[in-house]
Formats: C-alpha cells, sequence, structure tokens
C-alpha cells in the first residue's frame, strides 16, 4: 500500500484491507479502474464508473479511495510493482552477453509500454501531473531505486564487456536511455516501430561499450 505516513496527501487510500474480503474488493476496484482506463483513457475515468464496471456501489469505492487521484495513485504504484517484477525477472537471468542481456530487457519494457497502449499512455500522464505531490513523489522514488538495483545486477554480470563503471549512475543512465525511446514512439503511434527495439538496444549498448 501507499505510504500511510503522508496520509496529509489527496493520495492516500482511505482504508487499508487487512481481511481477506477486503482485499479482494480492492483488487476487484484496481482491476475494474485499469480495465476503464485501458478502454476509455482518462476522458471516461471517473469513480462512478469505476464503481459501475466492479459491480460496487460508489460508497463502497470511497470507502477505499475518497477521490479519483488516489485510485490512480493505486494503479501506477500497481504497474510499477508489475515493471519492477518484470525487470527484476529478466535482470536475474543468466543471458549469453550483455547484448543478449539488453535485448531482454528492452523488449521487457516495450512490451510494457505498448501491451495495453491506452492505460500506459494515461498512467504515463497521470505520473507527471501528480509528480509533486509527497504519495506520488515517493512511489516513484522508491521505484526507480528498485529498477536502479536491478539494472546494476544485470550489468555486473557483465562488467568485462562494459566500457563505463558499474554503478548507480550509470544504470539509471540505461534506464533513462530506454524510457526515453520507448516513450517517444508511445507519443508518436499506439504500436511499436519494427525497428524500435533494435533502435533501443543501439543507444543503450553505445552508452555502455563506447
Amino acid at each position: 500500500m501507499l505510504m500511510t505516513t503522508r496520509s496529509a496527501s489527496a493520495l492516500t487510500p482511505r482504508k487499508a484491507p487487512r481481511q481477506s474480503r477486503s482485499q479482494a474488493t480492492m483488487e476487484v476496484i484496481l482491476e475494474a479502474a485499469t480495465r476503464v482506463l485501458a478502454k476509455d483513457s482518462l476522458a471516461g475515468f471517473n469513480t462512478n464508473r469505476v464503481a459501475e464496471v466492479a459491480g460496487i456501489s460508489i460508497g463502497s469505492l470511497y470507502q477505499y479511495f475518497p477521490n479519483k487521484a488516489a485510485l490512480t495513485a493505486a494503479l501506477i504504484e500497481r504497474t510499477q510493482s508489475s515493471l519492477i517484477d518484470r525487470v527484476e525477472a529478466i535482470t536475474s537471468q543468466t543471458a549469453s552477453s550483455l547484448h543478449a542481456h539488453v535485448a531482454l530487457l528492452v523488449a521487457g519494457g516495450i512490451d510494457n509500454q505498448f501491451g495495453q497502449s491506452s492505460l500506459a499512455a494515461a498512467l504515463d500522464h497521470e505520473e507527471l501531473r501528480l509528480q509533486q505531490d509527497p504519495v506520488m513523489a515517493g512511489l516513484l522514488a522508491n521505484a526507480r531505486r528498485r529498477l536502479i538495483a536491478l539494472v546494476m545486477v544485470m550489468l555486473a554480470q557483465h562488467e568485462d564487456e562494459l566500457k563505463v563503471p558499474v554503478n548507480e549512475s550509470t544504470a539509471a543512465d540505461v534506464l533513462v536511455i530506454a524510457k526515453s525511446l520507448i516513450e517517444a514512439q508511445a507519443a508518436q503511434n499506439s504500436q511499436p516501430s519494427p525497428d524500435l527495439a533494435a533502435r533501443v538496444e543501439r543507444a543503450v549498448l553505445g552508452y555502455l561499450c563506447s
């Protein structure tokens, strides 16, 4: 859950589910919110619509999320956790070369962005809009730290191929390069171009090995 120490933020959920029934209800709400955003994007995303799709009353939804912003923040946290799990699975693999490992990482990033392109675009927009909120800032900073640590693990496996040191700055640069190129493509088209993976891999490997 989002950090309760920042309870002054409008993004903090109202109720932390502790019983299995409450956890199931929150999961239903988040699944419904995901479907609404994926189908209708931000234009059709509101708490009434989410409650309707979830099959619950708006009062029940408000027991967990006091407003649309808190619901959005929970969705962003959920997608960040999913991305971290995906990157962890990739970076923990043993790959034959740095190029092979980078290719896996890039493929995962592209799939994460384009698998549900309208959902990803909506959440990217909301991340930027809400990034000054203390809850959102903490959420994104924590996700970034975890991703950097995972990329460092991957780079350490191929240290003999690198022309740059294995440290937090290098790992952060890899993430920025890949994220920037993938999101730039997503801003232009809902589907990745055929050469996107090759271009991102070339940019990352050029930074790491030149």
